[in-house]
């Protein structure tokens, strides 16, 4: 039985699979695509790769898919000669470290240096785009469709990989820690939907890019994510919590358990005050 992607959507989630491109399985995952030959290797097969990592060698895949532009997701990219794929919103950080550093909302210093050597970031001004809801055709019956998942970045996408039911949901991480939201594009309503558009998604398997699953038994995906979920609650109520103390700048904040327990502050809230405190703002503005 063939299984198209937009049966295990959402029925009022927009799909069209008429537009076609891709595949995922695991954190940062490659599989050999039947049906898709390199040029000048008439028995080989193709290797899509969905997201860069340490540990992985992007030159050596036929294509690079992104799930967005953050740079441990991107490692060693800017090396390929061949395609590069993230989406359009995500695309200029992708294309030049100017836009880059702006997007991170951090100070200019040394970290640039260290997140360029650490990750082997190097621009790709030809990155190619694509849009919400796209279907990536990767041949042999494979089938990837573009799932915007917007909240840890503007342009962050998981990808439904078909025939195999793979839901790919990339920083939707399903950690303890929970959602991650400090960019100048990151937006706390965008997360939350975003939650919930994971929730309604059905798969045969659910799989991160970062720490936890994959999962095979819905029940136990489900309960993950209402986990990652509930940090955000967590901060809302601690941040409250502390603007009702008299507490209400966002530097005033670190230390004080909001993202970390008291006192184990991993780093000066400062640089990214901008991106955090419009969050803040929000989480204070919807306690009343």
């Amino acid at each position: 039985m063939v299984v198209t992607p937009e049966r295990r959507l959402p029925r009022e989630h927009p799909t069209d699979p008429s537009r076609a491109e891709r595949r995922p399985t695991g954190r940062a995952a490659q599989r050999p695509l039947p049906g898709r030959k390199p040029a000048g290797d008439p028995g080989g097969e193709s290797v899509v790769l969905l997201d860069s990592a340490l540990h992985l060698d992007p030159t050596s895949a036929d294509l690079l898919v992104l799930s967005h532009f953050h740079e441990d997701h991107t490692v060693g990219a800017g090396r390929r000669t061949g395609p590069v794929m993230v989406h359009e919103n995500d695309a200029d950080p992708v294309r030049d470290w100017e836009h880059f550093v702006a997007e991170m909302g951090f100070a200019r210093g040394e970290w640039e240096a260290e997140i360029i050597e650490q990750f082997d970031w190097a621009p790709i001004p030809d990155v190619e785009t694509f849009t919400d809801d796209r279907v990536l055709d990767l041949g042999g019956g494979v089938t990837a469709t573009v799932i915007p998942m917007p909240g840890h970045t503007a342009g962050h996408c998981g990808f439904l990989i078909e025939p195999d039911g793979v839901l790919f949901l990339a920083d939707v991480d399903l950690s303890g820690f929970g959602p991650l939201y400090s960019d100048r594009s990151a937006d706390l309503g965008d997360m939350r939907r975003t939650v919930e558009l994971c929730r309604r998604i059905e798969a045969d398997s659910y799989a991160a890019f970062h720490h936890k699953g994959p999962f095979f038994e819905r029940a136990e995906y489900l309960a993950a994510l209402e986990g990652y979920a509930s940090m955000i609650d967590v901060r809302e109520s601690r941040i409250l919590e502390l603007v009702g103390s008299g507490v209400s700048q966002v530097d005033d904040m670190v230390g004080r358990g909001v993202l970390y327990r008291p006192g184990r502050a991993r780093c000066s809230v400062t640089p990214w005050s901008g991106p955090c405190a419009s969050n803040i703002s929000t989480t204070s503005s919807s306690g009343g």
